[in-house]
């Protein structure tokens, strides 16, 4: 019925295609103009509440993992003060993660008042929101007949490998 995804996602769940990505992805759906895009960041919550826990027991682990990995370690470095902003080209995902929140938002990146992985997840969900009706909008000024769906919010990795979605907008 729909065919194929195409996937532009990035660290945190982060919509870095830009302008070329998204339109590359609409040269990949079909002529009828009807698009439905999903973009939701991660967190886990263990079976003991803890957020950012998880087992991951479908894919063979057995040790407690991270979810999001990449929001929790921006979590941590502004929490141990030592936030790097700088752009890095060896990893380029986590460098504009990290600048394209707090561009984006009105995150704490005071170690005072480091902000926890709920916070930070919540940053990310709104930056994706933004950016993902920012293209749409830019899109539908040059392509009037086409016609969207958006869906954005968190997926929460639970106990016994379910998973669930809060729907933000």
């Amino acid at each position: 019925m729909w065919g194929r995804a195409f996937i532009c996602g990035s660290l945190g769940g982060m919509l870095f295609c830009g302008n070329t990505g998204f339109a590359a992805a609409h040269h990949h759906a079909p002529e009828t103009g009807r698009f439905i895009y999903y973009c939701f960041t991660h967190i886990a919550i263990d079976h003991e509440g803890l957020v950012g826990s998880v087992y991951r027991t479908r894919s063979g682990m057995n040790e407690k993992s991270t979810a999001c990995g990449a929001l929790a370690a921006f979590a941590a470095e502004i929490a141990s003060n030592t936030l790097n902003l700088d752009f890095d080209e060896n990893d380029i995902e986590m460098s504009m993660l990290k600048r394209h929140i707090i561009q984006q938002t009105d995150l704490s990146t005071d170690a005072k008042n480091a902000p926890d992985l709920l916070q930070v997840t919540m940053a990310a969900y709104e930056t994706i929101t933004i950016d993902l009706e920012r293209h749409v909008r830019y899109d539908a000024e040059h392509f009037e007949d086409r016609q969207y769906a958006l869906f954005t919010g968190v997926q929460i990795h639970g106990p016994n490998g379910m998973d669930y979605c809060w729907v933000g907008k």
